[in-house]
């Protein structure tokens, strides 16, 4: 099944989002596979998924700890465990976006605060255009 991009940037955001609250509320050590929850939401066979949202979210997760030192000197007053797990997951796909893509930084703000305006409060869409614009 062929996705359009708005699609695949759900189906990045909503990996993600899930392994972030997998790890975060203690179901994990560590990050799992989400190869099944990928072919899930694309509706496809894993072998099928495209190669963007693969490597968009294998390097998201495989650098969650240096994405979160990236971002956390530019969070100003706030700390990275604070933030909306939803927040977090925009934010680290957005820079994994753009390490994978190489594409300019205003393409990656603008799918982040699209997501963002759509999945949560204005007020976080505002906070992540901020914060990527100084980070990426």
């Amino acid at each position: 099944m062929s996705m359009s991009r708005q699609q695949e940037n759900f189906v990045i955001m909503t990996v993600i989002y899930n392994e972030l609250s997998d790890f975060i509320l203690g179901q994990g050590e560590e990050f799992r596979d989400a190869k099944e929850l990928m072919a899930s939401l694309c509706e496809c066979p894993y072998s099928e998924v495209s190669d963007y949202v693969k490597k968009t979210i294998s390097y998201a997760l495989n650098n969650y700890g240096v994405i979160k030192d990236i971002f956390t000197p530019k969070l100003n007053n706030w700390k990275w465990e604070r933030l909306p797990l939803l927040t977090q997951a925009i934010l680290m796909m957005s820079y994994a976006h753009m390490q994978v893509e190489k594409v300019d930084k205003v393409v990656v703000i603008d799918v982040a605060v699209t997501l963002a305006k759509k999945y949560i409060e204005p007020k976080q869409a505002k906070f992540i255009n901020a914060i990527l614009d100084e980070v990426l």
